[in-house]
């Protein structure tokens, strides 16, 4: 009965290993989701400012926040596909 007792333990340590690994996981998956977002918002939103203040500044009411607009999309896009790239790879 002990090398059942040992192998019931030893099959209780991994489910446990495993439980484990899969909470850190989900965690880490989780704080990738948020960088990616935060990356993608963050470059919108800065590209965005710059263009309101650059109209305000010129008197050119909607050009410069729709072309700076358009452009933070495109840098927030190009960052995200980045960062999947990077999570990819390593």
């Amino acid at each position: 009965m002990s090398e059942f007792d040992d192998l019931k333990k030893k099959i209780e340590l991994t489910k446990n290993k495993n439980k484990i690994n899969l909470s850190k996981n989900n965690n880490n998956t989780l704080g990738l989701a948020f960088r990616i977002s935060t990356e993608l918002v963050a470059a919108v939103f800065v590209a965005t400012f710059i263009g309101y203040y650059l109209d305000k500044w010129l008197g050119t009411k909607p050009i410069f926040i729709i072309i700076l607009f358009i452009v933070g999309v495109a840098a927030g896009i190009f960052n995200v596909v980045r960062s999947a790239k990077m999570i990819n790879k390593g």
